[in-house]
């Protein structure tokens, strides 16, 4: 079969197989283009039913995807800023009112740049600094302090925070705190 007749073959096969849905369009210049469009297609295609169990692990293995990417962007993220809580990026993500948390240890201490046993965000004050076995459990803990003694008594923001949580007005916390928030906000992160 010559080259010249495989695409009146195929013109042929297509609409023998699908009559109602395909057509050709010819260009004259030298060369003759066919295009084909399918129209239709959710006729063609049949609508694929999961079961709930099948349904379960496609949406868990969704959510990991998401995860995984997720913690990527933030690991990269605090790499940038020299953190080393990038080590726990997994752990950060899974805690409630992470951003906070995390916007408050760079207030406290750049990030864990500057920190004492683990302890990032200044727990215990000055002279009872908490001391703590790794970033792990420092983040876990003050992610409850964060949920149960402030979020849940209204302070939700740097602003209503920091009287309480630093003891005084303090304008270079409330502004390296909101630096922090308006940089994990701006992130690409995937629900």
């Amino acid at each position: 079969m010559t080259s010249r007749f495989v695409p009146i073959v195929l013109l042929a096969v297509v609409v023998t197989v699908f009559p109602h849905a395909a057509s050709a369009q010819t260009v004259t210049q030298n060369k003759t283009s066919l295009v084909f469009e399918i129209k239709n297609i959710e006729n063609l295609i049949p609508f694929i039913t999961l079961t709930p169990d099948e349904q379960k692990v496609a949406d868990e293995n969704n959510k990991q995807a998401i995860d995984s990417t997720n913690s990527e962007i933030l690991r990269a993220y605090l790499e940038s800023k020299n953190s080393p809580l990038s080590q726990i990026s997994d752990h950060i993500l899974q805690q409630d009112n992470w951003k906070l948390v995390l916007a408050i240890s760079n207030g406290e201490s750049t990030l864990c740049q500057h920190q004492r046993n683990y302890n990032c965000w200044g727990i215990g004050g000055a002279w009872d600094l908490k001391h703590y076995d790794s970033y792990v459990s420092a983040f876990s803990d003050v992610s409850h302090i964060i949920t149960d003694k402030y979020i849940a008594n209204g302070a939700d923001t740097p602003t209503k925070i920091v009287n309480r949580y630093v003891g005084h007005p303090n304008t270079s916390w409330v502004l390296a705190v909101n630096k922090t928030l308006n940089d994990l906000n701006s992130l690409p992160l995937q629900n």
